[in-house]
C-alpha cells in the first residue's frame, strides 16, 4: 500500500486543479464533491484555505483525509490573487483547471476540456457554458454566447461583461507562466485581466454547452465589491488597448456598474428563470422582489407575466 501511493506521488498528473476557499462552508461539500466525481480522474485537486474562519477548513481536512488526489494548503488570510499564484506555483501537471468553492463542475468537464485542448493546440484556455444557480441549487438559466476566439477577444476588450466564466476555465500552465500568472493592481477583476493577456499569446475558446453550475449569491466580488470593480475593468480595458496600440473607446472610458440592490437582483433573476422556462426558481424570485419592493411598477409586471407563464 505504501509503495503504490509513493508511486502515485511521484506520477505528474494530466491535470491540476486549483481551488482558493475562503468562508464557503454552505457551499463547499458541493464543490469537492463535484471535482472528485469527475469522470476524467488523473488529477491533483490543490485547495488553498485562505484563512477561513467558518466550518472550511475542517471540512476540507475531512476530504483530504479521504481522497489522496487533495493537496490541502491552510494559513492566514491573503486574498484572493495573492492565493491563485501561490496556488499556481503548486501546480505540477501540464494543464490546470480552476474551480470555485461556491461553484459546481458537471462530471464531463474535464474530458471535455482536456479533449478540447488536445485537438485544439493554438487554444491556451478553454471555458463553456455555464447553468446559473442560486445558493439554494435552484437553476436560473444558462448563460455564455461567445465561442471563438475573435469574438471572446473583441467582447472582452469591448467590455460586454462575463464572457468567459473563471472557475468554469482550464488553461496551459505554459502560458500561465509566460504571461506571468495574476495580478496584484486588479484584485476585483484578475481574471478579466488574465483573460486578455492570454489571448495576446494564444487562443480563447468555451465550449458550447454547459460544463459547470456557477451560483450567484451577494457575497461574491460582484456585488460586494462593485464600485472598485467597475474602476478596475476602466483600468484593465485602457490597459489593454494602450499595449496593443489600440484606440480607447468613450464607453470603456465611462463604464461602470449600477449599484445593486437586491429587489432589482431578484427581479432580474426571475426574468432570467422564466425565458428558461423555470418556472419554480422565476416565481420564488417574483415573490421576493415583491416584498422588497411591492409598489414597484417593474415588480407588478413581472408578477403577472410569471403568473401567466410568460
Amino acid at each position: 500500500v505504501i509503495a503504490e501511493k509513493v508511486e502515485y506521488m511521484s506520477k505528474i498528473p494530466s491535470i491540476s486543479v486549483l481551488m482558493p476557499v475562503y468562508n464557503a462552508e454552505r457551499y463547499l461539500a458541493d464543490a469537492v464533491n463535484s471535482i472528485l466525481k469527475q469522470t476524467f480522474t488523473d488529477f491533483e485537486l490543490i485547495i488553498i484555505n485562505d484563512g477561513s474562519t467558518d466550518e472550511s477548513l475542517n471540512i476540507l481536512q475531512t476530504y483530504a483525509q479521504q481522497d489522496d488526489r487533495i493537496r490541502l494548503v491552510s494559513r492566514e488570510n491573503r486574498g484572493l490573487v495573492e492565493t491563485l499564484n501561490e496556488g499556481l506555483n503548486l501546480c505540477n501537471a501540464p494543464l490546470i483547471a480552476r474551480m470555485d468553492a461556491d461553484d459546481i463542475s458537471l462530471p464531463e468537464r474535464f474530458y471535455e476540456q482536456i479533449s478540447f485542448l488536445n485537438k485544439h493546440p493554438q487554444c491556451v484556455l478553454v471555458g463553456s457554458r455555464v447553468i446559473i444557480i442560486d445558493a439554494d441549487n435552484d437553476e436560473i438559466c444558462e448563460m455564455g454566447d461567445y465561442f471563438d476566439h475573435k469574438d471572446i477577444d473583441n467582447g472582452l476588450l469591448n467590455g460586454k461583461g462575463q464572457l468567459v466564466y473563471h472557475p468554469s476555465v482550464m488553461f496551459t500552465k505554459e502560458a500561465i507562466v509566460k504571461v506571468g500568472g495574476y495580478r496584484n493592481a486588479y484584485p476585483q477583476v484578475e481574471d478579466l485581466d488574465l483573460f486578455i493577456r492570454l489571448a495576446e499569446i494564444g487562443e480563447l475558446a468555451n465550449i458550447k454547452y454547459p460544463l459547470l453550475k456557477y451560483r450567484e449569491h451577494f457575497n461574491k466580488v460582484g456585488y460586494v465589491f462593485r464600485e472598485q470593480q467597475s474602476k478596475q475593468i476602466r483600468d484593465v480595458l485602457k490597459s489593454a488597448h494602450s499595449r496593443r496600440g489600440l484606440k480607447s473607446k468613450e464607453n470603456i472610458n465611462s463604464f461602470s456598474f449600477n449599484v445593486v440592490n437586491k429587489a432589482s437582483r431578484f427581479n432580474v433573476w426571475s426574468w432570467w428563470a422564466l425565458k428558461a422556462g423555470n418556472l419554480k426558481t422565476a416565481k420564488k424570485y417574483a415573490r421576493k422582489s415583491f416584498w422588497l419592493s411591492p409598489f414597484s411598477l417593474d415588480t407588478w409586471r413581472l408578477i403577472y407575466c410569471v403568473m401567466r407563464g410568460y
